[in-house]
This record gives structure tokens, C-alpha cells and sequence, in this order.
């Protein structure tokens, strides 16, 4: 009885020592102070908002056919190019422009010195918006009504193309130069993989020797409300972003007759393996950016949630559990998957002789497709079921450096842009233009400079996508301020 009394003694010293350990950590995160320079974003832009509105005409759309993209796009490309020409006559006139393999564009600002230029990405596709009668205003007209623009690609991804088109013009018109020579590549496929676009930039400035410092692409925003405990905005810097696998099932048993069935067939066989694999989850794991994002918020959160954050090494078992409750946070910190396409019979009274089924998984940094087809094999354990790759798997993106040049101007750009913001790194959950560029750098940053929240997030891909002029202006004074630092 006395040892017990002991051990449950020293058990709650230790405890106490922990906590008071916790404590002080918490007490000793200091809330770094803001950059106090401020970019003027009161003046808007309305004859830049007009272009904007202008470019959303352009329908290049990007559809899972890439030849049909490439024969409907063509001409529509090409007019679109020569819009921008038109429209931003001193970067015209002052930078090189260069068509990469018919439809992607490639221009650049030649900067005094000689070193690595600074390369800002854009894509000039947009996803269909095959439900148009039910927009609020015509997806493909670029109406304004008030201080909003309304229409396809507003937010993804005219919004990056058009104000870093906006920002080079203002910068050359007021007849300054980039210490070192700026590239904006827009692709003409990002919606479908790349492909065509952004692999053949890639292969293009390898085949020029042209050193690349950083790269900067479409990802997060100045997100509200998405980080519990934080009250100011929080602008996300993707360092990475998630790789795509789709896995094949196939099952295939003589069929037959529906009115004598076996007690096994293509379809029972095949809904058991699907049964396994829904319900099993893989291992949530609080590592790489997405650690880094909840950390570096830590100091600016109210005193419970700055604790908890403040003590992840000893806390991130219950911050897991947080946040595996939630379907974008759960998707941060473990590799996900889901059945989108399931095929078998033709006729009604016939057993499919046939069944397959597709599966769609989202994988974390450093989770291969190979161990994610290993352990499905393991999960389903039916020698009866194939299991395949559909096509090729995306491999999740290398983590690029959360510190030094690329990321430091973006940061010092975004606390200039959006006052009181803080800035922090995660993970993409979605795919980017990124993963084709990953042979010019390491460093690889995914942020637009726009403000968002679940109100407008929902019109990505979706239904009634819109942008208002005071977002936009915030986007141009944000480039034209980053440039300047380059």
C-alpha cells in the first residue's frame, strides 16, 4: 500500500512538472511584431478591374479529353494572348514574350543584375461550368455588378493571371526595374494535369539553362476563420502539396443467369473489397508544413489554444484527434481516399461477368503510391481482385525551405498587403501547376494574394464564382510591392 502512495506520488510531481514545463513554453512564445510598411490599396483599380472583367470572355475550358482541349482551345489561346499584348502595351513592348507549345505563354522582365530570375505562375484554362443556367450572372461574361466581378476563373486562376499582368505594367510604367529578371509563366492546361503547359515551360527554360530562384503559384490565400484560436487572418504559404493516386479494382467471375445467382459474383466481391477500404482510415500524422502552421500560429492565439499549440510534441496526439473531426483539416494530416467511379452490369437480368471500380487517393509527403498499393493488396486480401494504377500517380511534392529568399519577400510582401495577418506555412491539399516545375528549384511557394472565406471558397469549381474589386486591388499593390523587392 505504501509503494502505491509512492508511485502515485511521484506520478503527480511528474505530472505537475510537466505542466509547469507546458507552461512556461507557453508563456516564453512571444508575439513577433508585423512589418510596419504598409501597401496603399485604397486606390482601386477600376480600369484594371474592367480588364479583369474582359479576360474572364476568353472561355478556354479544360476538359478530361486533352485532344478535344487542344483542338476547341487552339484558336481561343491565341486570342487571348493577343488581348494581353493589346492590353498591357508597355510589358509588350519592354519584355519578351515567348509561346510555348501553341498555348502557353512565357514572359520576361529582364532585370539589372544577372542572377536567378524570380518565376510567378498562372494558368489561362478554366474548369466548365456545364450547370451556366444556374449562375447567378453568365459564368463566361465577366459581368460587374457593384464592386463584383462574376463569372469562371475569377478566382481560379484570372485572378493570379491578370494582377501579376497588372503589377509588371504599373512597375514598368513608372520606369523601374527588377534587380533581378522576373518570369510570369502561364500554362494552358493546369485544370487537366499540365501536360501540355507547364511540362513543356519546364523543359524549356532546362533546355535554356535559365536558373530559377523561386517559384510562386496559385494555393492559399488570406484565409478567415480557418486556424482555431486565431482571431487575426491567416495567410497560408504552401510549402508542398499532396500527391494524386487512382487505384483500379477489377474483379471478373463468369456470370449468368440473375435467377440462379452464385452466392459469389463480380459485384458482392467487389462491394466487400470497397467496404474494407471505406472504412479504413489511414494514420494521421502532424508533421512537415502542416506542424509548421499550427507552431508558427501558436504565439498570436488566445492562451488555450496557444497552449496547446505552444506543446505539440506532448499535445499532438489530442490536436490530431481535433482534427481528424473535420473534412479540410482531416485532409491535411493523413493521406484520404474515396470510390468515385464504380462499373459492372448492362442488363437488368444478367450477372456482370465483369466489375471494376476506381479509387481516388490524395497521399501526404512521403507516402508513395507503391506503399499505398501494398497496403491495399494487404487490406483486401482476395487473390480474385486485381489491383492497378489508373493512369499515372502523382507523387506528393518535395517540402520546400520554410526560410530564406522566396519565402522571406512573400512573407514581408503579405504583412506590408494585409495588416495584422499572420503568415505561416501548410499544406496543399489540391493539385497545382507546381508539381510539373519541381527539376528548376526547390523553392516552391503556393499563395495567391486574395481574400478568402467559406463563403467564397465554395465558388472554386463551383457554382457562382465571384471577386470584388477591393480583392483585387489588394492583389496588384501585393505583386507590385513584391516585385519591388526582388
Amino acid at each position: 500500500m505504501q509503494m502505491v502512495k509512492r508511485i502515485f506520488k511521484y506520478l503527480g510531481i511528474g505530472i505537475l512538472l510537466l505542466l509547469t514545463v507546458m507552461l512556461v513554453n507557453t508563456l516564453l512564445q512571444s508575439k513577433p511584431e508585423f512589418n510596419k510598411t504598409t501597401v496603399n490599396t485604397q486606390d482601386l483599380l477600376k480600369d484594371g478591374f474592367l480588364r479583369y472583367s474582359e479576360s474572364i470572355r476568353f472561355r478556354v475550358i479544360g476538359h478530361d479529353d486533352a485532344v478535344t482541349n487542344i483542338e476547341q482551345n487552339k484558336s481561343e489561346l491565341q486570342r487571348f494572348h493577343a488581348w494581353m499584348r493589346k492590353s498591357y502595351p508597355i510589358l509588350a513592348k519592354t519584355a519578351r514574350w515567348e509561346t510555348i507549345n501553341g498555348g502557353s505563354l512565357l514572359i520576361t522582365i529582364k532585370g539589372k543584375n544577372t542572377g536567378p530570375a524570380a518565376m510567378f505562375l498562372g494558368h489561362l484554362d478554366v474548369v466548365p461550368a456545364d450547370d451556366s443556367t444556374l449562375w447567378k450572372y453568365p459564368p463566361f461574361e465577366g459581368e460587374i455588378i457593384g464592386d463584383t466581378l462574376w463569372g469562371r476563373g475569377t478566382l481560379d486562376d484570372k485572378n493570379a493571371v491578370i494582377a501579376l499582368l497588372e503589377a509588371a505594367e504599373r512597375m514598368l510604367a513608372k520606369g523601374q526595374q527588377p534587380k533581378n529578371s522576373i518570369i510570369l509563366a502561364f500554362g494552358q492546361d493546369e485544370e487537366t494535369g499540365g501536360a501540355e503547359g507547364a511540362a513543356h515551360i519546364q523543359k524549356h527554360l532546362l533546355n535554356n539553362k535559365i536558373p530559377i530562384s523561386f517559384i510562386a503559384d496559385e494555393g492559399f490565400g488570406v484565409m478567415k476563420g480557418i486556424v482555431p484560436g486565431l482571431a487575426n487572418d491567416c495567410a497560408i504559404i504552401g510549402l508542398a502539396e499532396k500527391g494524386n493516386l487512382t487505384l483500379k479494382l477489377t474483379v471478373e467471375i463468369p456470370g449468368g443467369h440473375s435467377a440462379w445467382p452464385h452466392p459469389e459474383n463480380t459485384t458482392s466481391v467487389l462491394a466487400n473489397a470497397l467496404s474494407k477500404i471505406e472504412n479504413y482510415q489511414f494514420p494521421a500524422k502532424l508533421e512537415g508544413p502542416v506542424k509548421g502552421l499550427f507552431a508558427e500560429s501558436a504565439p498570436y492565439m488566445n492562451f488555450g489554444y496557444k497552449f496547446l499549440f505552444s506543446n505539440l510534441t506532448i499535445t499532438a496526439p489530442l490536436v490530431k484527434s481535433v482534427l481528424t473531426n473535420g473534412v479540410k483539416t482531416a485532409a491535411s494530416i493523413r493521406t484520404t481516399h474515396v470510390t468515385t467511379v464504380i462499373q459492372a452490369g448492362s442488363k437488368e437480368n444478367v450477372v456482370p461477368p465483369a466489375a471494376q471500380a476506381l479509387i481516388n487517393f490524395r497521399t501526404v509527403p512521403n507516402h508513395s503510391s507503391e506503399e499505398i498499393i501494398e497496403q491495399i493488396k494487404s487490406l483486401v486480401n482476395d487473390d480474385r481482385i486485381q489491383i492497378s494504377k489508373f493512369q499515372g500517380a502523382i507523387e506528393s511534392s518535395p517540402i520546400s525551405p520554410s526560410e530564406g529568399i522566396g519565402i522571406n519577400e512573400i512573407k514581408k510582401a503579405i504583412h506590408a498587403t494585409f495588416p495584422k495577418t499572420v503568415a505561416v506555412p501548410g499544406l496543399v491539399i489540391t493539385g497545382t501547376d507546381c508539381k510539373n516545375y519541381t527539376k528548376l528549384t526547390p523553392r516552391i511557394y503556393r499563395f495567391v494574394p486574395y481574400t478568402f472565406s467559406n463563403h467564397n471558397l465554395s465558388g472554386i469549381h463551383g457554382r457562382n464564382e465571384y471577386v470584388t474589386i477591393q480583392q483585387f486591388t489588394a492583389a496588384v499593390g501585393y505583386y507590385e510591392y513584391l516585385f519591388g523587392l526582388l
